[in-house]
């Protein structure tokens, strides 16, 4: 068993054959000859010959005696006469004066391996513990008297194996537990290899400064690392395990071990580095000028133990930080749940993202600074004061700590976007003492950050203090830039909820102004509830009739309303002043077009009463309403563009909506409306048949879009050809009121040709308007909408007669009998047009 078995079987505690690492350790480093003897299992004596194995018993016999190999033979093969009995011949060599203590000690002492197969085969183990405790005993203890001045743990930590150690090392969390397990190891390496002296050195965070760990977290200053000064200096600087047979004759280290030792004869200094190449220290062992110098197999054996506990340390580092990743992660979830549970508390927010990272980096202080970009300075918007009374972290808002943007720490940081990691605060130039004489803190070192959203530095994340030792490392410094993000994400959100805030005061402002101004004058409301019922002679003649064009009864249209709601359902089922204040207050929000206007929405509300009066028995009072007022209102608001103008220009209502775009503009101001204090007529309904109300007026309105149009008036054909449509079946009827929506919408192609040609007129007047800003935009307008296109009006109104209207009424008609007056006046506006595109094809 040489040393190397040793040293494996004592990294392998399974091994029950073996003695403790106190006993044998302490043993292998006091005695010489059970060194030798250990060391010597496996070689043959040198008076042998290769191959050749002389047998013990008979080198024994030949030394003692010196007798003749015949005479040999002779007397083994006695033949069994009275006294040559085996017991006799074995008697009468035993008292030979030859065997006798000095012989067996010469014979053991060229041959161990007999003692050692002997010792390992029949003394029990006991009695070599037992032996060994005695040989310990009587050993000069100067040496062990040496190591023991430097192993301050050498007699607690004896009788523990290094795997023991190791294991310890793998379980620690913190890095000053890994530190102490490793001073541990080293003084351990001490024990195993006879060392009369054991430091270990470890580096300061960037590695350029060693320092002699003294246990318990004590550091004494040792030097530069560097090539050619010190041993422990250039192993970490080479970063190569080097052993010295002899010290003072290697004149690459004119400073030697750098320590008051002055009789140290040989050396080995191993660093300990890491997989990923970080170095984590040195470890030094020393013999005195009195010992042997260390071997190669002591270097091996220690370089064995080195890698088995830098492997230990890479696990605990990669498990360190899977656990801060896990946190991180657990952390944002909650935060996340945080932003989504609670967003009005964004500075909570903000300051327990500042606490995570402080302890993340076990740092002492967090602050945060933001950019005032019109001020340009930098002013604390958290800074953690600390713990409370309850022990709860305290982060106030501190406006009142500014400084110039160019000032400072923070301030460098702000304006270059670099990490600054300071291990001495007041050394350097950059920082600024007034927040330390505003705050009453003291700062020692930092670690700055930026904080950058979308290219742009938005505020500083600045840590003060580390815990951890005498200044942040690497390592919190790549913590901290993972975490930075998550710090510019709050931020960012942070922006976004207080502009969102902002935004939603403005709104509420500007609610307030449209609704003073969407709303109609008091005076009006007073004066029209007080003369709802106009005189006989008033009402025109042919209101009734579907061919009625309200452009002469301006003054009179909102009594004509009213008059089409009490036709149906009295004076008493609405509130008669709310109804008044509602279609004066709808009058007003139309805009002064020439098409899309009061009287366009007249119009349709007139269609609609006019069909439903036709067939009573088909729609309920709840139709009724939702259908009148909801064309009353179909257009409201309209701006005298089509839908597809919003979304060529890009402008506010076509990113608002993305289909029916006017429709659904409609139907919000139409709600609006009905919302507003003093104008919700619809109040005395059940909650249930409010809420139907409401969906069957969004639902007629964005009907109206002349795109949904084609399929269902199709649709609808189709049905009605297989004898399938019934007005019994809710889609089916949904179809049908949203076909009069559209019929009301083109009533005006069945009004007189007169009245025709009035609204004809007002309509191309839109079209032309909307055509002349797309060509200042650069686009080419349809036909339909350019002016240098005047004569093709007849054209485009005989195929939109033919395309649309004409298949509209037809339909309706079917299933709607009594409406037949609107296709009859289509028909003769369509003879009309036949004869103008006559006229201007003949002209041409």
């Amino acid at each position: 068993m040489n040393e190397s078995d040793v040293v494996f079987k004592l990294m392998h505690p399974g091994n029950v054959g073996f003695c403790s690492m106190t006993s044998l350790t302490t043993s292998l480093a006091s005695s010489k000859s059970w060194t030798a003897a250990l060391r010597s299992r496996h070689v043959q004596p040198q008076n042998i010959m290769p191959g050749h194995r002389k047998d013990p018993n008979e080198a024994f016999r030949c030394q003692v005696g010196n007798i003749d190999p015949v005479k040999q033979i002779f007397y083994r093969r006695k033949l069994p006469y009275p006294g040559n009995m085996s017991y006799n011949c074995w008697k009468n060599r035993i008292r030979s004066h030859v065997l006798n203590a000095a012989n067996v000690k010469a014979y053991l002492t060229q041959y161990p391996n007999v003692l050692e197969e002997h010792v390992l085969e029949s003394v029990p183990k006991e009695t070599v513990e037992k032996w060994l405790e005695i040989k310990e005993s009587e050993t000069p203890k100067t040496r062990n008297k040496l190591r023991c001045q430097n192993c301050r743990h050498h007699v607690k930590f004896t009788d523990m194996p290094i795997s023991t150690l190791s294991n310890e090392i793998a379980e620690s969390a913190e890095d000053q537990n890994i530190r102490q397990r490793l001073y541990e190891i080293t003084n351990e390496l001490a024990c195993c290899l006879n060392a009369d002296y054991a430091t270990l050195y470890t580096l300061n965070a960037d590695e350029k400064e060693l320092y002699i760990y003294e246990g318990d977290e004590v550091f004494k200053p040792y030097g530069e690392v560097g090539p050619n000064m010190t041993v422990a200096a250039h192993v970490a600087y080479e970063k190569r395990s080097l052993l010295i047979p002899d010290l003072t004759i290697d004149v690459r280290f004119p400073k030697g071990v750098g320590q008051s030792v002055s009789d140290v004869h040989s050396v080995i200094a191993v660093p300990v580095i890491l997989p990923s190449l970080a170095k984590v220290g040195v470890i030094e062992l020393k013999r005195i000028t009195e010992s042997e110098s260390f071997s190669l197999r002591d270097l091996q054996a220690i370089n064995a133990i080195t890698s088995w506990v830098t492997a230990c340390i890479e696990k605990i580092k990669t498990n360190k930080t899977l656990s801060v990743q896990k946190q991180i992660n657990n952390f944002l979830l909650e935060k996340t749940k945080v932003i989504f549970d609670n967003i009005e508390d964004i500075d909570q927010l903000i300051g327990n993202i500042l606490l995570f990272t402080k302890d993340c980096v076990n740092a002492d202080r967090c602050a945060l600074f933001l950019v005032d970009e019109e001020k340009h300075e930098l002013y604390a918007a958290n800074f953690y004061e600390g713990v409370n009374a309850e022990g709860k972290p305290v982060f106030r808002k501190q406006s009142q700590i500014r400084f110039d943007k160019n000032k400072g720490v923070a301030g460098y940081v702000a304006t270059t976007g670099q990490t600054l990691n300071i291990d001495d605060a007041y050394s350097d130039s950059r920082f600024n003492r007034d927040v330390d004489k505003t705050t009453g803190y003291k700062t020692r070192n930092i670690l700055c950050m930026p904080i950058v959203d979308r290219g742009k530095i938005i505020g500083v994340v600045q840590l003060v203090n580390s815990l951890s030792g005498d200044r942040f490392t690497k390592t919190d410094e790549e913590t901290f830039k993972t975490f930075s993000v998550y710090c510019a994400l709050a931020l960012h959100y942070s922006v976004i909820y207080n502009f969102m805030k902002l935004q939603q005061a403005k709104y509420k402002v500007a609610m307030e102004v449209l609704d003073f101004h969407i709303r109609c004058n008091e005076k009006d409301v007073q004066t029209l509830n007080a003369n709802l019922f106009l005189a006989p002679e008033i009402i025109p003649p042919n209101f009734t009739d579907y061919n009625f064009c309200c452009y002469s009864y301006n003054d009179i249209l909102p009594q004509l309303f009213i008059k089409m709601i009490i036709s149906r359902f009295g004076t008493h089922t609405f509130d008669m002043e709310k109804l008044c204040r509602f279609v004066l207050t709808v009058r007003k929000n139309y805009r002064p077009l020439s098409y899309h206007n009061w009287e366009h929405g007249f119009h349709v509300a007139h269609t609609i009463w006019c069909i439903i009066q036709s067939h009573l028995d088909i729609f309920t009072d709840l139709d009724v309403m939702a259908l009148l007022i909801s064309a009353l209102c179909h257009d409201v608001d309209h701006r005298g563009y089509n839908n597809e103008f919003f979304k060529k220009l890009n402008l506010p209502l076509g990113a608002l909506y993305s289909t029916s775009v006017m429709e659904q503009h409609h139907y919000k101001q139409t709600i609006t409306i009905l919302h507003s204090e003093g104008l919700d007529i619809f109040n005395f309904l059940s909650a249930e048949k409010h809420k139907f109300i409401l969906h069957e007026i969004r639902e007629h309105i964005i009907a109206t879009d002349l795109a949904l149009f084609f399929e269902r008036q199709k649709r609808m054909a189709a049905q009605l050809k297989k004898g399938e449509f019934d007005l019994n079946v809710p889609a089916m009827k949904r179809d049908l009121t949203s076909l009069m929506m559209t019929g009301a919408d083109l009533s005006s192609t069945s009004k007189s040709w007169e009245d025709h040609m009035v609204t004809v007129n007002m309509l191309y007047e839109e079209f032309y308007a909307q055509g002349d800003i797309e060509k200042k935009h650069g686009y080419n307008p349809i036909p339909l909408m350019d002016r240098s296109r005047q004569d093709e009006i007849p054209k485009q109104q005989m195929g939109f007669i033919n395309f649309i209207a004409m298949p509209l009424y037809t339909t309706l008609v079917k299933i709607l009998p009594n409406a037949q007056p609107l296709l009859d006046g289509l028909c003769q506006n369509k003879e009309k047009w036949q004869l103008r595109e006559q006229e201007v094809a003949a002209s041409k």
